[in-house]
């Protein structure tokens, strides 16, 4: 009996236990400090003065404190507006994949759709370029292409959008940055003496950016990275090419022969190039 008495006594601490951590784990229930038009409304006044960080505030404060009222939808779709105001374009991304997700048939998604492709557009602008007018495509553009990627995904739903004409605009830009980086690239590696890797990014640039500034130069990478592969078909397929649709191109001669691009005289990496993994030329 002694033994028993004990077990069950046990089991009693062990259920009690399992009771309070849930309860002390479970979500509080956060009491509104205000009617919900107001924090609507302090919202709206906080943005019509210039001060979305205050609006992001408001917003935040209604969705949590209201989630199922009046403002529910409108204040999520007007998060990632003051989000993107408030120069935090990580929020601003992350309210319109919520608000995607959340509420696929409403009229306003194209509106989330574009200021997602918008602010991972902003966020890869560093400093240097926007105060210092850094050319973009010296730069790692992979949010660049992510951009591109999101804003074609905004036409191809909602072609006719009010949008559209913007994203547009902006994915023949990200297009050409995009090429451009990819031709610089490819002749850092004709710098190291790679030209296969050369070749990849001038095929990515016919490939995936056919329509961009820079397929002249990427044929010419081409044809230069075939005859120093000394795949002569290859080169001379590419060189019809590059005739055909450039015949002033500055990769020909008069007599239409491919000049080859002169490296520049450290063409081998040094010692210190290796030794700061090539943060050092």
């Amino acid at each position: 009996m002694g033994l028993r008495h004990s077990l069950l006594r046990l089991s009693g601490i062990v259920v009690f236990s399992f009771v309070l951590v849930a309860c002390s784990n479970a979500p509080k229930k956060i009491e509104p400090d205000l009617p919900e038009d107001e924090y609507y409304q302090e919202a709206q006044k906080a943005l019509e003065q210039g001060r979305p960080t205050l609006a992001v505030a408001h917003l935040t404060d209604l969705d949590l404190r209201y989630p199922f009222g009046k403002y529910s939808q409108q204040a999520k779709i007007e998060l990632i507006y003051a989000n993107y105001l408030a120069g935090d374009y990580a929020a601003s991304h992350a309210a319109a994949d919520r608000f995607i997700r959340n509420f696929p048939d409403s009229k306003q998604l194209d509106y989330a759709f574009y200021y997602k492709a918008l602010s991972t557009y902003k966020s890869a602008e560093s400093l240097s370029f926007r105060y210092l007018n850094q050319d973009l495509s010296q730069r790692d553009t992979s949010e660049f292409v992510q951009s591109f990627n999101e804003f074609a995904a905004l036409l191809k739903r909602y072609p006719n959008s009010a949008y559209s004409i913007d994203a547009k605009a902006r994915m023949i830009f990200l297009r050409n940055t995009i090429a451009e980086h990819e031709i610089k690239v490819a002749r850092y590696y004709f710098k190291r003496n790679a030209p296969l890797a050369a070749l990849n990014r001038g095929q990515t640039v016919l490939k995936d950016y056919p329509s961009s500034n820079s397929i002249e130069a990427a044929l010419g990478i081409i044809v230069q990275a075939y005859n120093e592969l000394e795949e002569k078909e290859l080169a001379t397929r590419y060189l019809a090419l590059l005739r055909t649709n450039y015949p002033q191109s500055s990769f020909l001669d008069k007599q239409g022969n491919f000049i080859t691009p002169k490296k520049p005289a450290d063409a081998n990496p040094g010692f210190w190039y290796w030794i700061s993994l090539g943060l050092i030329d």
